[in-house]
């Protein structure tokens, strides 16, 4: 692709993954994601097909964003592995914080039954299968709970994705007091408690 090209399709991944975020697949119309974009609709068809190709693409650009595994919290992990649980949460809290559109999509996504979401187990095999390494390490020197993996792995992800997204009816339902500390720090070293042996 030209330079150009690249650009514009850029511009429109980045107005539809803000248009999609706030309406989901079905509000968001191919014409608002153009105007943001400045943009022809028929541009956006040439790039991506369909409305529902550009919101898979839109999906998987911001998933691709997020850097839920960095190779900081790997080695931090491999350095501490009984801190597994609570550098894994706290390095989802900080991916939530830094890209709030993404757990946004990822509802949107769920509740719509988004087609295709294949890419999404490209991006991230390999990530996963570095933190499957760390965790089994960890189990076998007994620093972990031997729970199972996916379990695991589900818990954490679950914990992060509904402090975000459901945090102003937790906090009525719950209490203020889960999110007093202000970024979930509290709640990381308390699920980590749970998962140590």
């Amino acid at each position: 692709m030209q330079q150009r090209a690249v650009k514009t399709r850029q511009q429109i991944l980045e107005s539809a993954v803000r248009v999609f975020a706030e309406k989901g697949f079905s509000g968001a119309t191919v014409d608002e994601i153009a105007e943001a974009a400045a943009v022809n609709k028929q541009r956006i068809y040439a790039y991506f097909g369909s409305k529902q190709g550009l919101f898979e693409a839109a999906l998987l650009a911001c998933f691709s964003e997020v850097e839920l595994f960095s190779r900081k919290m790997l080695k931090e992990i491999a350095d501490s592995p009984q801190r597994m649980t609570e550098l894994l949460l706290g390095g989802f809290f900080a991916a939530h914080r830094r890209n709030p559109r993404f757990w946004r999509l990822l509802s949107w996504a769920n509740l719509e039954g988004v087609s295709d979401l294949s890419p999404l187990d490209r991006a991230r095999s390999g990530d996963n299968a570095e933190i499957r390494r760390l965790f089994d390490a960890a189990v076998a020197a007994g620093q972990i709970r031997p729970v199972d993996f996916h379990t695991y792995l589900f818990t954490l992800l679950a914990v992060s994705y509904f402090y975000f997204s459901n945090r102003k009816t937790l906090i009525h339902t719950l209490g203020g007091e889960l999110f007093s500390d202000g970024d979930g720090g509290r709640l990381c070293e308390q699920l980590g408690n749970v998962f140590q042996p």
